[in-house]
This record gives C-alpha cells, sequence and structure tokens, in this order.
C-alpha cells in the first residue's frame, strides 16, 4: 500500500475507507471487515475453507469483522448475509466485497457468479508512481481496453506506448476499466466500482500498465461512472444487506431510462465508499486524474429519466448550505419546460461533489478530475470552490461537440459562423476539454468522423479547431489514422491504417496529430487552457471565416509593442468550401512581419496539389492592425509574429 500516516479508524473509515473494509492480507492473518448494518447475520466463505462458513462479529457501527491465520493474498472469497428482519420472509445471499480490488468469475453452489480476491500483501514495487501534478500543456488520447488491443494490460501497456510516440500525445484517458458483467457497455455498467476488470489481467498487471506509461512520460486519467452502478447483486450492490445500503429507495433510486441505481450522496457511508475511490485510484494505482462520467445524472433528477415521476424539491425547504453552493455555481433559473431549475436539482449531488474536491486536496493533492457534462446549466463546475465552484480542474462539454459536429454536416446555406464562433470564444471561469470526437459519438450505431464527413480534409481542420481553442484537445482512439465505420466493443482498431502500410490519407491524419502536438508542446500561447488567453479576432459570416488570437503572455497584453506579443498565435478558418479572398484579420502589432506556423491544407496532411505546390510557410506583413489572406477551401493558418 502507499504511505499514508498513521490514522485512528475513524479517520481511515472517512478518508481512507478501502484500508479499514475490506480483505488485508499479512504474513501471519488476513482480516476481513463488510459494513451490512442491517444484516442480522454474516459468515465468511472463502475458498481455505471450502466455502463452509467462518463466523463473523458484529461490532457497534454496523461492520462485521473476522481474522484468518495466514496469508490469504489471491483467495477467492465471499460473505454471506443474512437479514431476518428484510420483507419477503428474509434475506440471504452470497455478495461481493464492496472493497474488492479484484472480483473473478467462478462456479459458487452450482451457479457461474462473481467472487472477490483477496489483495496482494506485498507492495507494489512502483518506478514512477505518479507524473506529477501538471497539466497543462495537456493532450489527451481516449482508448477502451479491449477495443484498443484486446490483451494483457502489460501487452497494452506497451502497444499504446509505442503508438502515441510518434503522436506526442501527454495523457491517456481509459474508458472504465473496473469490473462489469456487460461487457458491451463499454465499461460504464459497472458492478463494484473498487475492481479492475478481470479481462485484461490482475491488478498488479494493472499497475504495470500505468507505471509503464508513466515512465515513457504518459500521464494515465480513468472514466470513473459514479453516478449509477447496475441493478445486478451478484457482481453489484444493490440491495446489499438485504435493503438498499448503497442506493435510494424507490423511484429515486433508479435511472429508468438507463436501467440503473443511483448512490445515496448523502449518506455518511455511501460518500466516504465513492470519495475513496478516487483517493484508492491515485494513492493505490498511481492514476494521475478521473474524468467523471455523467455529471448532470449526479446533480439533476430530470435528466435522461424518461417520463417517470421524479422527486421535485420543495424550494422553500431547501437548506441553506445547499442554496450557498447552488448559488455560487449559477443560482436559479425558470426553465422553458415549466418548472425552476432548484425544483429538479439534486443539491445532495452538488453537496458532494464539492466535499469529494476537499477531501482530494489532501488525500491525493496531485490528482485532478474533469466534469463530463452534457448539460451545460451551471458554469461553474470547473470553477475552484473558494471562487464558488465545485472543485473539479476541466469541464467536458460533450453537448458542444454533439453541436459542432452536427454543425459541421450542415449544407453551406445553412451554416452560420457566429453559432461555432460564439463557442469557441465565449468568456468563461472554466478550463475544458476540446474533444475532437468521443465514445459518445462512435458508439451506439453512430458512425465514426471519417464516415460522416466523407473526407479528411475536414477532419484534419476539426483536429485544427480543437488544437488552437482555448483547452485541452481530446481524441478518440483511431480518429488519428482515420478509423471508418463505427466503434465495436469486440473488434479492436485496424492496426494495418498505421506504419508504411497505411494508406496516404492515413499517413497524412498522423502526420497532422503529430504536428499539432508539437505546437502545443512548444508554444506558450497554446500551453494554457484558459479561455482569457482567446480573444476574437475578426469574422464574416456571409464569406463563411473566422478569427481568433491566442495570448501567449502571462495576461492579456495592453498594448501593441512587439515584444509583448512575440508568442501570440493568430488562428484563422474558412468553414466554405470555395476560396475566401481578402480574408481581413485583426492584428496585435501594427506594421510586422507574421510567418504561417501551421497550414492545414500542408502536402503532409493532404498530399500535393495545385494550390500548395510552393512554401506553405510564408510571411506576411500586417497593414496597421490588419492581417488580409487568401483563404483555401476549409483552409486553418495559425500565424506568429517572425522573430
Amino acid at each position: 500500500m502507499s504511505e499514508v500516516p498513521a490514522l485512528s479508524d475513524d479517520e481511515l473509515r472517512r478518508d481512507y475507507p478501502y484500508r479499514y473494509w475490506g480483505a488485508h492480507a499479512a504474513p501471519d492473518k488476513t482480516v476481513f471487515r463488510v459494513y451490512a448494518p442491517n444484516a442480522t447475520n454474516a459468515r465468511l466463505l472463502h475458498a481455505r475453507n471450502s466455502w463452509a462458513g467462518d463466523a463473523m462479529t458484529r461490532l457497534p457501527d454496523g461492520t462485521w469483522e473476522a481474522t484468518v491465520a495466514g496469508d490469504l493474498s489471491f483467495v477467492e472469497y465471499k460473505y454471506d448475509i443474512e437479514n431476518t428482519r428484510a420483507a419477503n420472509g428474509g434475506y440471504r445471499m452470497g455478495r461481493i466485497d464492496p472493497f474488492s480490488p479484484r472480483l473473478v468469475w467462478s462456479d459458487f453452489n452450482g451457479q457461474r457468479n462473481f467472487n472477490s480476491i483477496v489483495g496482494d500483501a506485498k507492495p507494489y514495487p512502483w518506478v514512477k508512481k505518479h507524473l506529477g501534478k501538471g497539466t497543462n500543456p495537456m493532450a489527451i488520447y481516449e482508448m477502451h481496453l479491449g477495443g484498443f488491443l484486446d490483451k494483457n494490460y502489460r501487452d497494452i501497456a506497451v502497444k499504446i506506448a509505442e503508438h502515441l510516440d510518434y503522436l506526442g500525445f501527454t495523457h491517456v484517458q481509459i474508458m472504465p476499466p473496473f469490473q462489469t458483467p456487460i461487457h458491451e457497455s463499454w465499461g460504464y455498467l459497472v458492478g463494484c466500482p473498487y475492481a479492475l476488470n478481470d479481462r485484461y489481467g490482475t491488478v498488479e498487471d494493472f499497475k504495470w500498465l500505468v507505471d509503464y506509461l508513466h515512465q515513457k512520460g504518459l500521464g494515465v486519467i480513468v472514466d470513473v461512472p459514479m453516478g449509477f452502478g447496475i441493478k445486478d447483486w451478484d457482481c453489484g450492490l444493490a440491495c446489499y444487506d438485504g435493503t438498499e445500503l448503497f442506493h435510494h429507495q424507490g423511484e429515486r433510486g433508479w435511472n429508468r431510462q438507463w436501467d440503473t441505481r443511483i448512490y445515496r450522496k448523502g449518506d455518511e457511508f455511501v460518500k466516504n465508499y465513492l470519495c475513496g475511490l478516487l483517493t484508492y485510484c491515485y494513492q493505490e494505482l498511481g492514476i494521475d486524474g478521473a474524468r467523471l462520467d455523467a455529471v448532470s445524472s449526479m446533480i439533476f433528477f430530470d435528466y435522461d429519466r424518461g417520463a417517470w415521476n421524479w422527486p421535485r424539491n420543495d424550494r422553500e425547504k431547501v437548506p441553506a448550505e445547499y442554496w450557498e453552493i447552488f448559488n455560487g455555481i449559477g443560482g436559479d433559473m425558470k426553465l422553458d419546460i415549466g418548472y425552476w431549475l432548484s425544483e429538479a436539482t439534486d443539491f445532495e449531488g452538488l453537496k458532494f461533489l464539492q466535499d469529494l474536491h476537499l477531501r482530494l486536496r489532501y488525500t491525493a493533492p496531485d490528482f485532478f478530475t474533469i466534469a463530463e457534462d452534457s448539460r451545460r446549466v451551471f458554469p461553474k463546475l470547473a470553477a475552484p470552490i473558494d471562487r464558488g465552484g465545485l472543485g473539479f480542474a476541466y469541464a467536458q462539454n460533450m453537448g458542444e461537440m454533439h453541436r459542432v459536429r452536427k454543425y459541421l454536416t450542415l449544407p453551406e446555406k445553412e451554416k452560420r459562423i457566429e453559432v461555432i464562433e460564439r463557442l469557441m470564444t465565449a468568456p468563461s471561469e472554466e478550463k475544458f476539454v476540446n474533444a475532437m470526437n468521443t465514445h459518445d459519438e462512435c458508439a451506439n450505431g453512430k458512425t465514426r468522423l471519417i464516415t460522416e464527413l466523407k473526407n479528411h480534409l475536414q477532419l484534419i481542420g476539426l483536429a485544427a479547431l480543437c488544437w488552437f481553442r482555448a483547452g485541452a484537445p481530446m481524441l478518440f482512439m483511431g480518429d488519428e489514422f482515420c478509423e471508418d465505420g463505427w466503434f465495436d466493443v469486440y473488434r479492436g482498431l485496424d492496426w494495418g491504417k498505421t506504419g508504411p502500410g497505411a494508406k496516404i490519407h492515413e499517413q497524412e491524419m498522423t502526420n497532422n496529430i503529430h504536428d499539432l502536438n508539437y505546437l502545443l508542446r512548444r508554444e506558450k500561447a497554446l500551453a494554457r487552457h484558459d479561455s482569457w488567453t482567446l480573444e476574437r479576432a475578426g469574422s464574416n459570416n456571409e464569406r463563411m471565416f473566422f478569427s481568433f488570437i491566442r495570448w501567449g503572455g502571462d495576461a492579456p497584453p495592453t498594448d501593441g509593442a512587439w515584444e509583448n506579443h512575440q508568442e501570440d498565435i493568430i488562428f484563422v478558418r474558412n468553414e466554405a468550401p470555395h476560396h475566401v479572398l481578402r480574408a481581413e484579420i485583426n492584428a496585435p502589432v501594427e506594421q510586422a512581419e507574421y510567418q504561417v506556423i501551421y497550414n492545414s491544407v500542408d502536402e503532409r496532411y493532404i498530399g500535393r496539389q495545385g494550390y500548395n505546390d510552393h512554401n506553405p510557410y510564408w510571411t506576411i506583413w500586417s497593414n496597421g492592425h490588419r492581417l488580409s489572406l487568401d483563404l483555401l477551401p476549409y483552409q486553418n493558418l495559425a500565424l506568429k509574429l517572425k522573430k
């Protein structure tokens, strides 16, 4: 285990619950603890006692405990939990350990189900446990383990590092690596959140993956579905001790649209359980950050829950501490659908997320979080707590990604530049992850980007937009070499589309991503992700172009002196499939020479054409504070003062 200061049992239960509950092996004994306060009896079943059952002792707080002689590392076990007071004539079931680091399929009493595995008593020999706190600059490669390479965690790690060595990404974001009984859910229907997916190997194999990627300079982010869990009992936590220990009762405990269970985030044990999960990811698994999936479902009763009767708040009875959090992140409003936002807000969810980040400050000080939020009602999810936010480091606006993708497929006459320009230039206290594409747009029958856009010219331009705007760019695996069709959880990437045997357009797309990441690492203006680093520089709706400036200094400049703007970057984008002549762009420096440092129609990206058969990185003089440019179809340019 990681080095954590000596703490009392109360402190462990609150901040490091996985170190108190669960199975803990030592050379001379193994201690088992499970929280089941409503159980009337509990027994420990394990392979060493032929599953006969050892008696467990009930502690005053509702914990059941048993100590077995010897080191039971890697031994299968389960809890036989009984509640004679439960409805329908009593309850008795064999249950997994909620804190189990690993589950395996096994035969138990003639039935095939999950058993827990005792963790290894020996600490893992880390070489580089964490990459470090710095997240700027950051470029994220999102991947699904089996969809990337359906092998052991160690084989996957080697392939990731080899593949990304040329591409230049800084972080890998792994879709949920936790145990799921439904592989088709891509890991999002999690049973036991602390258990890693046994399909790809052991806990030690996963730690090897993290350690190896860190040694190669790659940070590791995991996707964590914390807002909901599966309804199953054999791999999950539903009705754990004969009562809804982990989940709300009745309709509040269900998302009928997804057929999943909703955690009781206001309950102290459940809050400690979920907060402890991210501490566990950092302290024990060496992970650098987490993307919290479906944050909207955690903070809104009415989000993606179908037409069922969700529990509406009485605005007059909301506690003052909840109003303080609510008003800090944005406040109330009357929604077009006829009710107040406060009536549909899960205040316990808001309080939980703020408490989560307050705890992580000292249990996982270098850990950062990303809020995946498609509703985007609150403008300060990813603002610091002391400025009224919930404490996320970044927000990922999934709704925006959907709108941008839809916008790109519109006929030219239906496009309105101000729509996409507003998305790029809107000021915000938050920092964003800019997804060029994610698994959400490749699953459930949706097609890959190259299949939908039909040419890689637009795909190259979309990548340029994600990399040059303010925020951390993200790409979904396969888009870097124009993977087509749709994402299949049982089919890995087509690696024939990489390397010297790849088709020309596949190699060109890979070159583009490599060059964008090179610029991200080199240019100060791209290294920071705050929205203040971007300012509108001119657009024309009728002529279909827009532009912005990324400031290279430590603050927005107040004058046009050359030395204050030498690190600035001007980005220009043509949305039209035709030429735009003499596009007028604002330039921060008067009478200065600007150098093109990125050109999306470079022959490295689209092959040699008549219009790029010359130096694509020319220079241009500003006339006063204006640049006049001729733009090719779908062209994206970046310019910088020539030194």
